[in-house]
Order: structure tokens, then C-alpha cells, then sequence
């Protein structure tokens, strides 16, 4: 629908509607509300909030049918005959399944998800790079009130093998909601590398890959013409994208966990850091944390630049590397597998200093 046939649309319904910009401002007239500004109704999809019942973001189909009080979809088309009848496609995801063995969803899915994407283009990314992550809002089902990212088989991007979803309710006055919900086999997401040749030809091009954390890092490394990553929803590496790195065999590896106040993302990336040793020289590794939280509030901040910009002093990040490995009690938070007296010798080779100084 058109924002005119939306409008339209209201209008015929009974909406007094206040213009905002990009939304209107309404009461909620099916239970006979008087706060004009309780109903916020956005322009280019009709998606809505009642800030009054909270129960976050839905289809222009579910107002029409709130104000009507029917489920009848031949009357529901009247208003809104060219809305996607897959809104609720994520409904029947069985999340025991997805763990216990790979699915695979058809594309048609995705023609359920709103095209609404202010949450993002507030984080300045544009609609150019979002088309290209093929993502929008569910308003029903299990990811339901959160903007999903389709996720691929790697190599082959007419295949989806998972979903994640970012919640547009959480906030850290409301973290009791998950920020992030995954859908599907996540240590075999290879992202945004399966989204296609663009993101897989960057990384051959420029020899450089960079290791994030989240989608919205994704989003604002793309934003700025950096396509040549993967993202590690979380703070491990799986079996299968250290593989994918290995066969990349970039030259540079740029590990750029968030930078946050409790040091959770410097000590996963310096497990990166030792994990890749077993494949890579020191000379290819680097760590560069974004100077706020994360790359996302980099973009949103403009200052991106300033963290894609920044040098970094390879034999004094290696040091500071070497005496958190020399701590017993960082070693502990090592697998046996990562052998990390044997990652302390090389590092205290390669800088020339004895293996138990310090």
C-alpha cells in the first residue's frame, strides 16, 4: 500500500490523524481513547504501536482489524489488499528442531517481513545496504515485535538455513527481553559471507577480513564499503567459521569485538587472537576496538572513520597479549585445546623476551 492508500484508509476507518513527519499521531478509537498521541502509525508500511498496551510494533492488517473487531480476511482485504499474507511465518518454527539438525526455509518467508525499517535508518544505515541484507520486521510468530536478518547456507544464497532477530522492545531499561534471538544451527552461519559474491569477492579482493560481533556491526562496516567480514553472533568462533577463515587466508585479520565497560569483548578477542595463531602468523593479526561500544554507535555517531582509520602498534599489543596469557587465572578461561603454554612460548619468542618474565 501507498501512504496516500493508507491514509485513505484511516481516514475511512474514523482516525483523526496528527501529522509527524514520518508517522501520524492518534487515539486508539476501538476502545474509545482520548489520548491523541497513544497510536503512532508510520507512513511507508502502516506498521503501528499502542504505547498505551505496549505490546510493540504491528501490521496495518491488525489495526484494520482491531477498529472493524474482525478476523475476516475477505473484509481485512478492503483495507488492505496488497499486504503480505505470510505475516505470520515464523509461527511454526520449532526451535528444538533447528538445533538438533540443519532446516533449510524457503525465500517466499521473507516476503513476510515489513519493509519498516526506521529502527536502522535512525542508526544511519541506508536502504541500499539493508536491501542487500534482505531484512524487515516480523509482527507475528516467534520473532515476533523483531527485525529479522534471513541467514544462508554459505556458497549458496538461495538457501536459508536460520533467522536472527533484534528485538525492538529491548532496551537496558528492559533487558528481561533477549536483544538478540537466533533461529537455526548458529555455529554454521558463515555471515554476512552467504549473503553473496559481493561480500565473498571483497574479501579476496582486499586480503583483509575483519571479525565482529553483531549484525549491526555488519551493517555499518557494509555501510562504509567494508563487506569483507564475518560476523561471530556471540563472543566464539565455531569450528566452521575458523574454517572459513583459514580457506580465506587473508592477509590481514582485524578482530573488532565491542568495546564495552566490563571487558567481556577485549577478552574474546584476545581468544580470537590465540585461536588464529594455530593458522596465522602474528604479523597478520590485530586488534582494533571501536572507541565507543560498538561499530554500530560508531556509524550512528559518524565517527566510523575514526575507529576505520586508527594504527595500531602490533609489538606492544602483542606484549600486553603475552602478559594476559601469563596470568593463571585468565588461563582458565581456556580450553586445554587452546594450549596456551605453548602460545606463551611463541609469543615470548617472537619478542625476543624470556617465557616466564613479567
Amino acid at each position: 500500500m501507498t501512504k496516500e492508500e493508507i491514509q485513505d484508509a484511516l481516514h475511512s476507518l474514523g482516525f483523526k490523524l496528527a501529522d509527524r513527519g514520518t508517522y501520524w499521531q492518534t487515539n486508539a478509537i476501538w476502545r474509545g481513547g482520548d489520548n491523541n498521541t497513544a497510536i503512532q502509525i508510520y507512513k511507508d508500511t502502516g506498521v503501528w504501536i499502542d504505547y498505551v498496551d505496549q505490546a510493540g510494533y504491528k501490521p496495518f492488517q491488525a489495526l484494520v482489524g482491531k477498529v472493524l473487531r474482525t478476523n475476516d480476511s475477505n473484509v481485512l482485504d478492503r483495507y488492505t489488499i496488497n499486504e503480505s499474507k505470510t505475516i505470520d511465518i515464523f509461527e511454526n518454527i520449532d526451535r528444538k528442531d533447528t538445533i538438533q539438525v540443519e532446516k533449510t526455509y524457503s525465500k517466499e518467508l521473507l516476503k513476510g517481513l515489513l519493509p519498516h525499517h526506521k529502527f536502522y535508518l535512525d542508526k544511519g544505515i541506508s536502504h541500499d545496504t539493508l536491501s542487500l541484507y534482505q531484512c524487515g520486521l516480523a509482527t507475528a510468530g516467534k520473532l515476533n515485535n523483531r527485525y529479522v536478518f534471513p541467514i544462508f547456507k554459505f556458497q549458496d544464497p538461495n538457501t536459508i538455513i536460520g533467522f536472527t532477530g533484534r528485538s525492538m522492545l529491548w532496551s537496558k531499561d528492559n533487558s528481561n527481553i533477549p536483544k538478540w534471538k537466533h533461529v537455526g544451527t548458529k555455529r554454521n552461519w558463515v555471515y554476512p559471507i552467504c549473503l553473496g559474491e559481493d561480500f565473498y569477492q571483497s574479501i579476496e579482493d582486499s586480503e583483509t577480513l575483519y571479525i565482529v560481533e553483531s549484525v549491526g556491526d555488519s551493517l555499518a562496516l557494509t555501510e562504509n564499503g567494508l563487506k569483507n567480514h564475518m560476523v561471530t553472533f556471540g563472543l566464539d568462533l565455531s569450528s566452521q567459521q575458523l574454517m572459513a577463515i583459514v580457506a580465506f587466508n587473508p592477509q590481514k585479520i582485524v578482530i573488532a569485538m565491542n568495546n564495552d565497560e566490563s571487558q567481556v569483548g577485549m577478552k574474546a578477542s584476545i581468544k580470537h587472537f590465540v585461536s588464529l595463531l594455530d593458522f596465522f602468523d602474528f604479523e597478520r593479526l590485530y586488534i582494533v576496538q571501536p572507541q565507543q561500544n560498538d561499530l554500530s554507535d560508531m556509524q550512528k555517531n559518524k565517527c566510523f572513520n575514526d575507529w576505520a582509520n586508527k594504527q595500531v602498534n602490533q609489538e606492544a599489543q602483542q606484549r600486553y597479549i603475552l602478559e594476559y596469557l601469563r596470568n593463571s587465572n585468565n588461563q582458565r578461561s581456556f580450553p586445554k585445546k587452546a594450549n596456551i603454554g605453548s602460545k606463551i612460548e611463541m609469543l615470548a619468542s617472537h619478542l625476543n623476551e624470556d617465557i616466564f618474565d613479567g
